[in-house]
C-alpha cells in the first residue's frame, strides 16, 4: 500500500486514510483522515469513507453531466413570427369585416335617401310632363276645342303661379340633394374620426418600447422573476464558490492516493 494513503499526524500511528468529512457545518479545513482525525475533529460531523464518496461523487457526476441546456435556435422566432402574421391576418380580418359593415350600413341610409329624392323628382317630372302634354296643341288654336282652349287660357292665366311653384319645388328638390351630400360628408367625417381614434390607439399600444418593458409577470414565478442570463451565470458561479473548501496539493495527491490500490 502507499504511503501517502497513511495518516501523516505522527500521532496517529500511520492509520489508513479512511474517512471524508461531508458535514455542511464543518469549519474544519482537513476534510480527510483517519479515524483519530475524526475522533479529534469531526466526531459529530457527517462522515463517508473514501470509497462510498468516490462512488456516489461519481455518480452525481454522470447525473449533473445528464442535464442538458437547449442551444438557442431560429424555431422560437420563426414560431413567434408565424404566430404575429395568424394574428395580423385575424386582426386585419377583423377590422375588414366591421368596416365593410359600416359601410353597408352606411351606403343603405343613403340609398335610402337617394330613393326618396328619385321620386320626388319623378313625381315632380311627370307633373311637369303632364302640363306641358296639356299645352302641346298650343300651334292650333283656330282649330281645337273650346275645352282645351280653356286650358290654354287658363295656363296663360295662372302661368307665372305655377312657373313660381315650379321653381321653388325644384329650389327644394337641390335642397334636399345638397342635404343628401352633407350627410354624405357627414358621415365620411365620422368615419375619419373612427379611423384617426383607432390609428391613435395602434400606435400607442404596438410599439416595440411597449412590448419590450411589459413584465409578462403572469409567466413568471418568485425565482424565474428575478432570473436573469446574467444572474443565472452568477447564481451558478456563488454556488460553486461557496461549497469550494481549501485543498492543497499535498491533501490532493492524499485524496486521490487513497483510492488506489498498490
Amino acid at each position: 500500500m502507499n504511503s501517502m494513503i497513511n495518516c501523516q499526524n505522527p500521532n496517529h500511528d500511520s492509520q489508513r486514510i479512511k474517512y471524508i468529512c461531508v458535514d455542511p457545518i464543518c469549519q474544519t479545513q482537513q476534510k480527510i483522515g483517519c479515524a483519530d482525525c475524526f475522533l479529534e475533529d469531526h466526531v459529530t460531523h457527517q462522515r463517508k469513507n473514501v470509497e462510498q464518496f468516490h462512488d456516489q461523487v461519481k455518480q452525481q457526476l454522470e447525473s449533473f453531466n445528464q442535464i442538458e441546456f437547449q442551444p438557442i435556435t431560429n424555431a422560437i422566432q420563426q414560431d413567434l413570427e408565424k404566430q404575429i402574421e395568424n394574428e395580423l391576418e385575424n386582426c386585419l380580418s377583423c377590422i375588414t369585416y366591421r368596416f365593410t359593415n359600416i359601410k353597408s350600413d352606411l351606403k343603405n341610409l343613403l340609398d335610402g335617401e337617394n330613393e326618396k329624392l328619385q321620386e320626388s323628382y319623378n313625381a315632380l317630372q311627370q307633373s311637369k310632363n303632364n302640363e306641358l302634354d296639356q299645352m302641346k296643341n298650343v300651334n292650333d288654336i283656330l282649330s281645337i276645342s273650346q275645352e282645351e282652349l280653356n286650358e290654354l287660357v287658363k295656363f296663360y292665366q295662372e302661368s307665372s303661379k305655377i312657373q313660381n311653384n315650379y321653381s321653388k319645388a325644384s329650389e327644394i328638390f337641390a335642397d334636399e340633394k345638397q342635404k343628401i351630400k352633407q350627410k354624405k360628408q357627414k358621415y365620411l367625417q365620422k368615419l375619419r374620426a373612427i379611423m384617426q381614434g383607432l390609428m391613435k390607439e395602434f400606435n400607442d399600444l404596438m410599439t416595440t418600447k411597449n412590448l419590450q418593458y411589459d413584465d409578462f409577470s403572469e409567466f413568471e414565478t418568485p425565482q424565474k422573476s428575478s432570473m436573469s442570463p446574467n444572474k443565472m451565470t452568477s447564481f451558478v458561479e456563488s454556488t460553486r464558490s461557496q461549497r469550494r473548501y481549501y485543498m492543497n496539493q499535498s491533501k490532493k495527491l492524499l485524496f486521490g492516493n487513497s483510492l488506489r490500490k498498490e
